[in-house]
């Protein structure tokens, strides 16, 4: 501050002299360029004046009085000269002190101020908007690129100039402008002069190239390059004069579609009604609702993307009755449209509670004369309160409440005798009006049909309040604080649920998934039918072989079926023969179960099947794709069963030298688990396990004796591990990786003798008390690295299964037959090493110190680019190949069964004309040959892949639920010891840049689970860190941990 001399009363007023006397640091902070910049001043919030000039133009600017040495000078007191203008006085010092701070800038890398280029940016309004920064949780932030997951489709990625919707809970949408992709962070510049940050799941609706990117390129020296450390509410913006044409054109678009929702406005506001069916789910893309509502008598109209918007607001403002899925919906623009008496019973108890709410507060001061006057809504709630607070009294005899989980039955609720570990009681019955709110509270929790939706968010967690169950010190906390505990959301209302007994106190909510379209959710009436549909062709099916007349008979040819002993389906077996006179040639079949040669694709099975999209296994229970007498009964590999057989010639280094597809039927089969088949090849090396078990003891896995081979068939078996070994190297030559992971496999015991649990859907005529509690193994291996280099026995069905997907890519490209291609496509954003420079890296820190760490193999993944589906082959640089095609499961996977369909539909067509099929050259000429067209593939591949992604993520947090419902039972009631201390292997770090949480994730590697570790300035990706469990949330199937100290830190390879 000046010295008390230096002040130049006439020119400074009395309020400012007795508040710099004073020093009252009630008032904003700013900070000033370079020595000015650690001076912290006392001063009002200024706004920011635009300009911008080179330092040297104001070289013969006006010379301001000598300044006094940086130690005592303070801006805030820079003298005006008498003879300079106010305005001049005001622009020089904006110019010479106003600008951005070193700190700031350091998230701007290519911000002019680093040239010298002083830049006093237009300061917009820091008010939220719906183009603030998208903010995630910490599972989202990491589960954008999650466990290698294929995205859907090439257009997944964002191009520079689309536009997109911003959205924002509670807040109109905002149109912006895509500019670039910073890693996992995609970076836009909306309407309102703002720069944004989201990922790239988070964006639902985008029209493709609106803006031309060259117009984008002015904006870059003002847009963040670290988004992590940028303030969108700070100093840094785009000059106005430099986003004025971005912003021009995305208000137009928004003007064009303001106008059409105004003209429209009758319609639009009453698309609910028009579109809605009493009781089925419908589903329709965003253009069918466009032409529906604005064009139902012009067949030829096409809606322009205004008219698309102004749809889209339409839709938005009625978001509970329209829904979408934000996983996918940008790609697939589809909406499904609830039932009319659905949305009833929402709006209905909705209405219950608005009207009890009112009832309570007339109670405040009118208490008799409000019990006469309550409605009958209020008196539905009032009644059904009373009878909750009864179940839950009497379900706390025998079980804790814990944050969204009830814990583990009391010992003396056990039944010693009991055959089962679960035993039923049921108690009161359920209205009818208390089934409606019981619905109610279901959408909220179990499938999340209340997401960002505040006002019937708030109508549940006033209910649940009202319960006056959950208040502080009630619910059990294990490493939460009370305040986190007595806050009512969606976990309480499912502990809720469970402790009114129409939950299971086990009950895994990730099988609810809407989208999933299980028999869990109630909604999957076309899944009712079509289960219906299939159980009447079981009478009759009528299944005629299309193939018959082209099959080989394999004769003695031995198939090797290698699966687990306790496999649900055989889809595929191997087999090898000898090439005579050439000691280093194979021929490698792998035998393919043919259903698709027995029904086309619009048999009942098939549209049941395409439903299904996949079997979805979770450790408790399965879902078939195909019914269990179909696949058992017809298809599953056995003797005498048909298959598609997809062959290849190979050499000793695993070289393809001939190819070829054909069908037939296998008469001699051996079924071989693959630690048998190690067994057998005398390779059987042991490897570090983990088991973790909670509930009693797990059941012995029946011993059976090794199956019995002949010389021969053991000389096959070799054979094939060569053959094994040999594909690997080629795959590994071509980049291919194989990674060392570790994830712990859950099973699940009812009791000591059933494996599984039997299926217990909520009980809704009656509460039900289930006393008990299920076993839980968690087995973990220990990895042996993050990467390996080598395989075993155990691999062998694996490397047959790439290669069989490689012949059936080969097969289907010459012939430019359009199937679901697998590949991968380069990331937009990279760290500036290639894929062939890191392979180099990584083989040569391998061969020196025998590991890989975890950065260096994170760094030569994400080289490798994405994987993807797509309907026209392209090289999958993760596994090595040239092109790749999934057919070896056409039980379990639709797309498997396509692909057969194609693959059959031209093997026909070949035999019956005796030429090689061109599918490009048939499409103009001929009728169509092939069951799926080019554009139907297309389609086909949006709509299963979101759903392959879905199912995956289903059947990972299932067994994510169940593991920190083990952990939580060993660690909390001790049911099975815990070290005291774990290793945790950072993977992802998130320093805050879209995410509202600061941390990192990793494994336990111990045990193969999945943690958060709270936030640790120094952590760094591929740290080995010593921590301590810090809570279990069971609801959010998350485990969360607290740093003790850094065990290890690799060095950075270059």
């Amino acid at each position: 501050m000046l010295p008390r001399s230096l002040w130049a009363t006439g020119e400074v007023c009395w309020r400012c002299q007795w508040r710099l006397v004073n020093k009252r640091h009630n008032i904003r902070q700013i900070q000033t360029r370079h020595w000015v910049s650690a001076i912290k001043l006392q001063q009002t919030p200024r706004r920011a004046l635009h300009a911008a000039a080179i330092r040297s133009q104001l070289a013969t600017a006006p010379t301001p009085p000598s300044t006094p040495s940086p130690s005592t000078f303070e801006p805030a007191l820079f003298l005006r000269p008498h003879d300079l203008p106010i305005r001049e006085h005001l622009e020089q010092w904006q110019h010479q002190y106003g600008g951005p701070t070193e700190e700031v800038l350091s998230a701007f890398e290519n911000h002019p101020a680093h040239n010298e280029i002083r830049n006093g940016l237009s300061k917009l309004s820091s008010g939220f908007k719906a183009d603030d920064d998208a903010r995630t949780s910490e599972w989202d932030a990491a589960q954008e690129d999650d466990e290698g997951e294929e995205l859907i489709t090439i257009g997944l990625f964002l191009k520079p100039g689309d536009v997109v919707e911003l959205s924002q809970q509670g807040r109109e949408p905002v149109l912006a402008v895509f500019v670039q992709q910073l890693e996992n962070v995609s970076q836009f510049f909306s309407v309102n002069g703002r720069w944004t940050h989201s990922v790239l799941t988070k964006v639902a609706f985008a029209i493709t190239g609106c803006i031309d990117p060259a117009l984008l390129q002015p904006l870059l020296p003002f847009l963040p390059t670290s988004p992590g450390k940028a303030d969108p509410k700070g100093d840094v913006h785009v000059p106005t004069t430099i986003a004025a044409p971005i912003q021009k054109t995305l208000e137009r678009m928004t003007e064009e579609a303001e106008k059409i929702y105004r003209t429209n406005a009758p319609v639009l506001d009453t698309a609910y009604a028009v579109l809605a069916d009493p009781v089925r789910t419908r589903m329709m893309t965003l253009t069918q609702i466009a032409k529906t509502l604005l064009a139902r008598t012009d067949p030829t109209w096409a809606p322009s993307p205004a008219a698309l918007l102004a749809v889209r607001k339409a839709l938005n403002h009625n978001e509970f009755r329209f829904r979408s899925d934000a996983r996918s919906h940008r790609l697939t623009n589809v909406f499904a449209i609830r039932p009319k008496n659905d949305v009833l019973v929402v709006e209905t108890v909705h209405e219950w509670i608005r009207e009890y709410r009112e009832y309570l507060a007339q109670s405040v001061n009118r208490s008799h004369e409000a019990t006469r006057k309550r409605t009958k809504g209020a008196t539905y709630i009032v009644d059904f309160l009373e009878k909750a607070r009864r179940l839950i009294a009497n379900s706390r005899k025998h079980r804790e409440p814990n944050v969204g989980v009830l814990g583990p039955s009391k010992p003396r609720a056990l039944s010693r005798n009991a055959p089962s570990n679960l035993h039923v009681t049921w108690g009161e019955s359920f209205t009818s009006t208390d089934k409606q709110i019981i619905n109610f509270l279901q959408a909220w929790v179990l499938n999340g049909q209340f997401t960002s939706m505040p006002g019937l968010h708030t109508a549940c967690t006033s209910l649940i309040s009202a319960s006056e169950c959950y208040g502080a010190g009630v619910v059990q906390s294990f490493g939460v604080t009370q305040q986190g505990v007595s806050e009512i959301k969606p976990a309480t209302g499912l502990l809720f649920l469970q402790e009114i007994g129409v939950l299971s106190p086990h009950e895994n909510r990730s099988i609810y998934d809407e989208q999933l379209m299980l028999p869990t959710v109630r909604l999957s009436r076309n899944l009712e039918l079509l289960n219906t549909k299939a159980e009447l062709t079981r009478r009759n099916p009528d299944f005629r072989d299309s193939m018959a007349d082209l099959r080989r008979d394999w004769g003695s040819t031995t198939v090797y079926c290698i699966d687990d002993a306790g496999a649900h389906e055989i889809d595929d077996g191997i087999s090898v023969e000898r090439i005579e006179g050439q000691h280093s040639e194979f021929w490698l079949h792998v035998h393919v179960a043919n259903p698709t040669a027995f029904f086309d694709k619009t048999h009942t099975l098939s549209g049941l099947a395409a439903h299904m999209t996949e079997s979805v296994y979770t450790p408790e229970r399965s879902f078939p794709m195909l019914p269990t007498w179909a696949t058992q009964g017809y298809f599953s590999l056995d003797r005498n069963r048909p298959v598609i057989t997809f062959s290849s010639r190979i050499n000793s280094t695993g070289g393809v030298l001939e190819t070829k597809i054909q069908h037939g039927i296998i008469r001699n089969i051996v079924s071989i688990t693959p630690s048998e088949l190690a067994t057998l090849l005398g390779v059987d090396k042991t490897v570090e396990t983990r088991k973790l078990v909670v509930g009693g003891k797990v059941p012995r896995d029946k011993v059976r004796p090794l199956p019995s081979v002949s010389p021969n068939q053991l000389q096959e078996l070799h054979d094939l591990y060569t053959a094994a070994q040999a594909l690997w190297e080629t795959r590994k030559a071509a980049g291919g990786i194989r990674f060392g992971t570790n994830a712990a496999s859950v099973r699940i015991f009812e009791n000591a003798n059933q494996a599984g649990m039997t299926w217990n859907p909520p009980s809704m005529e009656r509460a039900r008390l289930i006393q008990g509690d299920p076993i839980i193994e968690l087995t973990a291996i220990s990895p042996e690295g993050f990467m390996q280099f080598t395989i075993g026995p155990t691999n062998i069905v694996e490397e047959m299964m790439m290669l069989a997907g490689q012949i059936a890519a080969s097969w289907c490209s010459e012939r430019n037959i359009p199937v679901m291609y697998r590949g991968t496509i380069e990331s937009p954003t990279g760290d500036g090493q290639s894929p062939e420079e890191l392979k180099k890296i990584v083989h040569s820190h391998f061969e020196q110190h025998g590991t890989i760490p975890l950065e260096l193999a994170t760094r030569y993944t994400k080289s490798l680019g994405r994987a993807i589906a797509h309907s026209a082959p392209l090289p999958h640089k993760i596994i090595g190949v040239p092109g790749y095609v999934k057919v070896t499961s056409p039980l379990r996977r639709f797309s498997d069964m396509i692909a057969h369909w194609q693959i059959e539909a031209a093997i026909r067509y070949e035999a019956r004309s005796g030429k090689k099929l061109d599918a490009n050259e048939l499409s103009t000429t001929s009728p169509s040959i092939l069951p799926f067209s080019q554009r139907q593939m297309q389609e086909s591949i949006v709509t299963l892949s979101p759903r392959e992604r879905i199912i995956a993520h289903t059947q990972r947090e299932s067994s994510h639920f169940w593991s920190t419902m083990a952990i939580l039972r060993a660690s909390k009631y001790k049911e099975a010891p815990l070290p005291d201390v774990f290793k945790f292997w950072v993977r992802f770090v998130n320093h805050g840049s879209v995410a509202a949480w600061r941390g990192s994730i990793g494994h336990l590697p111990e045990y193969g689970l999945k943690a958060v570790m709270s936030e640790e300035a120094s952590v760094r990706e591929g740290d080995e860190w010593e921590v301590q469990l810090d809570r279990v949330d069971v609801f959010m199937r998350s485990i969360y941990v607290k740093p003790v100290r850094l065990l290890s830190r690799a060095e950075d390879v270059e």
